[in-house]
């Protein structure tokens, strides 16, 4: 949609300068239709290829920002389930005071 407002666009406006400018220089109005119809189709044609360009650009950016935002997500979600596997274990770490607690086997 935005090949076609942006191609819309410069038509519009290269069609009503190019009005203005055949009517400020006096031109005959079958040369001013000829000069506006060509321009309108030339610049539509531009405003389309520009169009098509920055919106295949803006999708590149999104699909990046988008692909970002999943990879954080699924690491948010590993971190998490990391942290419910380690306090729904009886693991303890090994520190000084539980030094003691250590059985040794019996001879």
């Amino acid at each position: 949609m935005l090949k076609l407002r942006t191609a819309l666009c410069l038509a519009l406006i290269v069609g009503t300068l190019t009005l203005l400018n055949g009517v400020l220089q006096g031109a005959r109005l079958e040369t001013i239709i000829y000069r506006i119809i060509v321009s309108v189709a030339i610049f539509g044609f531009i405003g389309y290829g520009i169009g098509l360009i920055v919106e295949r650009f803006l999708k590149n950016i999104a699909l990046k920002k988008l692909e970002e935002k999943s990879q954080e997500d699924r690491l948010k979600e590993n971190e998490s389930s990391d942290d419910d596997i380690t306090d729904n274990s009886e693991f303890a770490p090994f520190t000084s005071t539980s030094f003691e607690q250590i059985t040794r086997p019996k001879e």
